[in-house]
């Protein structure tokens, strides 16, 4: 059986990448075949994609990052701003296409966005556009720190108008030393959805990544 998610941020920087990784190794330790897509990567220095070459590295992908990645833009800015600096329109058909080719590839493929849901792909289409268009389940990644919830109640509300199926929310970077407001902002998070795992802050190496995807169970 195939399976496809789309990972998703409640902001930008929060982790996104890393969650892809742990889950792919989680996934991959279950024996199952894995693999990554990212529809648009901006900020990626002289054209080379830092997330996919990350998500090779940690899941001994095959392909050549760029080929994991539909659009690559150089310029660290919202992909609607970078595809307009590179003199291009972003066609979300096209992105569709490489998602089909990848999908047929694979049992898990990780589809990994851009930012948060409402970040802007052209002109009246938003990730929570794609997201709806290749008809895949959300799961979003979220902060442990004050300001979260609404983040993240945001986020929740906008892919449920939208009609897109969220799974749950994984929160990501949260520090080994116990505090009241992020213990409570994880509770409050399962008012809204399921909150699928919690993640510590960790050093990005392999064998981390590969002990905390042992207690994912997704």
């Amino acid at each position: 059986m195939q399976l496809s998610f789309f990972i998703t941020g409640t902001d930008t920087e929060v982790g996104k990448t890393v969650v892809c990784a742990i889950l792919g190794l989680s996934f991959k330790q279950r024996g199952m075949n894995v693999g990554y897509f990212k529809p648009v990567q901006s900020g990626a220095k002289n054209l080379l994609p830092p997330d996919a070459i990350f998500l090779k590295k940690m899941l001994d992908l095959k392909e050549d990052p760029k080929k994991l990645c539909a659009y690559i833009f150089e310029p660290a800015t919202s992909p609607h701003l970078a595809a307009k600096l590179a003199n291009i329109e972003i066609d979300p058909i096209y992105i569709k296409e490489q998602f089909e080719r990848f999908k047929n590839q694979y049992e898990i493929l990780l589809v990994e966005g851009a930012g948060g849901i409402f970040v802007p792909l052209k002109r009246d289409f938003f990730i929570k556009d794609l997201i709806k268009m290749l008809d895949l389940p959300l799961i979003i990644v979220s902060r442990p720190f004050l300001g979260t919830l609404n983040h993240t109640f945001l986020t929740i509300e906008c892919a449920k108008k939208a009609g897109i199926k969220v799974l749950g929310v994984i929160v990501n970077k949260v520090p080994f030393k116990k505090d009241k407001i992020i213990e409570d902002n994880i509770e409050t998070i399962k008012w809204k959805a399921n909150v699928l795992a919690v993640i510590p802050e960790i050093d990005l190496k392999k064998e981390v990544l590969l002990e905390v995807a042992k207690e994912i169970e997704i």
